[in-house]
Order: C-alpha cells, then structure tokens, then sequence
C-alpha cells in the first residue's frame, strides 16, 4: 500500500481521479497532508467519508516513528527514525536565527565506505522512497513545533546514488502549495558522481548542488574515498564546469580539514587552481572526534586560520562552516551506530 506522501501533486491528482474522486479532492488532500499537517485519513474531515473510507482501501500515509533523541547544548537536535522495515535513519535539525535547517538522509546505510564517515562503517542496507524523505520533513517539523525552512540532503547516503527519489522528494518540498520550501533553500549535495550530475545538468534541476571534496589530489582523495577511482577528479571538475555554464548557478565544495593529510599549503594552492575553474564557493569544515574514525586528527585553531589565510586572494568566497552538535552524536550514522550495538 503507497503512502500519500509520495506523490507529487500531479501524481496524487491522477490517483484521485482514477478513484472516481472529485477534482478539488486531491488538493484537500495535500492541504491537509502540507498545510494543516494532519498525518491520518480520517482526520480529514472535508472529504466525504464514502471516499475517506475508499482511500483507506488503496493509500496509507507513512511516517518514520522516533526512536531517540539527542539534544545539543547549541541547540541542535538529532532524530533517530525507525523505518517500517525495521531500518534506522537519522536527521538533524539545525536551528539558526532567521532558519530552521533540516539535514535529511537519503538512503539506510551507504555503499561508498568514505573513511571519515561513520555511516559507511554501517554497510549499505537500500535507498529510501521519496515518502521517506518527505517523512523525515514532516516528523521534524511536528516534533520541534516550528516550519522547516531550509533542507540540505547531507545526511545517511549518498543522494545521487538514489536519484529518482531524491528529486522526486525535493519537488513535493518545494511545491509552491505544500510546503513551499523554495528550490534555493535545498541543497542536494553529492561526493561527486559525475553520472547523476551531468543529469542533473541536462534536465535542468534548479537545486543548489554541493560537492564533498576534501582533497584536491586523486592519489590522496582515492585513500579516504574509494569511489573517486571510478569518479575522479579530472572528469568530476569537467562535469561541474558545463553544469556551472549551462545553469548560471555556482558549485558549494565543502572540505573537511584534516590534520597532517589536507591541511597543507599544497592542497590550499591545488584548491584554488581547481576553484577558480568555474564559479564556486568552499566551505571549511574542521574535523572533529565524532566524524567516525579515529586514524584522523582535527586541525588546532591557529592551523586552521593559517590554512584559511592561504585564500585571502582566491576568487571564490571561503567561509569556515560552524560546526554544529558536538557534544551529541549528529555526525552521520553515530546515533544508528549506538543504536546497533545496543
């Protein structure tokens, strides 16, 4: 039985129609579902109850259940899901001032087994529907009492090994009569596969797209991620370069600073040749204990302020990217981990 929340409207508008269901059913529906945030059919009490009963017959309406919670002295909040099948995902919610960002994960478990990452630690167990993307919006939003404003897919997965759903999702958020998240207030972001971002070129996807970099050096960048030998370096910067042409729109590079691997001048100087390459923004993330392995170190402060001087007269901004629960586990797949080992 499919869940409501994985349609998008012209899809849900089939359905009803091909229920024998009014024109406007469909978007009582998706009011109810995105504006009044009501999760069971039969709360919503503007459809007549003969197709209320019809719609139990066909649909449910999924969402995640809570597992656990861990709250920050920042104010970040981690949610542990449970999937229907047993499978735990994990998001953060990240309030700031003027936002309430949501990272989401797109898959249970990963494949890609980057070094610096607990969630590849857990092994890859299978992609998440668009509903448990969406699911994962609507369980936060409901918990924490306030609207998301901004979502980032930076969570459990890789967004671009799950494609199909992943933008599927992004459009139900960003439908100007459901949520509304505005497309520049998502950001999808990828450890660079070329495939899916040449794609996401052609089709024209007017989401922000992110890029996991970390390392400026093939040889360097394959020993922390295995997927770059399939995916390397030279044909990820030719890719990013007719997506920056042909879109208009400029690439986030988000670095993780690692004591004693990519925290030279060498990679800073190899960064801005390759940055300055096409329109692009970097930001620094200095790697902390949580991450997911103990053979890194994270940088001390004045390291990291002398490895950010080195772009003082880069073409792109650079900004160092705050850190946010560290004194929970909200680094990917930490919370599943603890989880597991119970």
């Amino acid at each position: 039985m499919n869940s409501l929340t994985g349609y998008s409207f012209g899809e849900l508008n089939r359905q009803i129609h091909g229920l024998g269901g009014k024109k406007y059913t469909a978007k009582q529906i998706w009011n109810w579902l995105y504006r009044k945030n009501i999760y069971t059919i039969d709360e919503m009490t503007d459809i007549p109850a003969v197709f209320r009963a019809l719609l139990k017959g066909h649909f449910n309406i999924y969402m995640p259940e809570i597992e656990r919670t861990e709250k920050s002295s920042d104010g970040t909040v981690k949610l542990l899901l449970r999937l229907n099948d047993g499978n735990f995902i994990e998001c953060v919610v990240i309030p700031e001032k003027e936002r309430i960002t949501l990272c989401v994960s797109s898959q249970a478990g990963c494949r890609f087994n980057c070094s610096f990452c607990s969630t590849g630690k857990l092994g890859f167990k299978r992609n998440l529907t668009a509903s448990e993307i969406v699911g994962q919006i609507l369980v936060s939003g409901s918990f924490i009492g306030k609207r998301i404003t901004n979502v980032v897919y930076m969570g459990m997965g890789e967004p671009f090994d799950n494609y199909d759903e992943v933008i599927k999702s992004a459009d139900i958020l960003s439908d100007d009569s459901g949520l509304a998240i505005g497309t520049r207030k998502i950001t999808i972001s990828t450890f660079g596969h070329t495939d899916n971002i040449i794609r996401f070129t052609e089709e024209d996807i007017r989401y922000k797209l992110a890029v996991s970099l970390h390392n400026p050096f093939n040889e360097e960048r394959n020993m922390i991620m295995p997927v770059n030998k399939k995916y390397s370096l030279d044909g990820l910067f030719e890719a990013l370069r007719k997506y920056t042409k042909i879109s208009n729109r400029k690439v986030v590079f988000e670095y993780i600073l690692i004591k004693n691997f990519n925290d030279s001048e060498k990679h800073a100087l190899e960064l801005i040749r390759l940055l300055n390459t096409l329109p692009s923004k970097l930001n620094l993330i200095k790697y902390h204990s949580q991450m997911g392995s103990e053979d890194f170190m994270p940088v001390d402060e004045g390291s990291a302020m002398k490895f950010y001087n080195y772009f003082k007269h880069a073409d792109f901004p650079v900004v160092f990217r705050t850190s946010r629960g560290e004194d929970i586990s909200a680094a990917c797949g930490q919370l599943t981990a603890k989880k597991l080992k119970e």
